[in-house]
């Protein structure tokens, strides 16, 4: 099967689904947050950010931007 197509096909057959999911999880997350702000503290939510800005700047690494 690996024949018809190019490694990048596959790559984005097995990855995609799993960055999706992730994504939903990171919106929600947020939305479950926005709610309930209050019980948070200072360092959590910027362990948070942290956290959130690693995430993208791997993305931006993996996608060459």
């Amino acid at each position: 099967m690996l024949h018809f197509g190019g490694v990048w096909s596959w790559w984005a057959l097995l990855w995609v689904p799993l960055l999706a999911v992730t994504i939903g999880c990171l919106v929600l997350e947020w939305q479950a947050l926005a709610h309930n702000h209050w019980r948070m503290g200072v360092g959590e939510w910027l362990l948070l950010i942290v956290a959130h800005l690693g995430f993208l700047a791997a993305c931006a690494l993996i996608l060459g931007r």
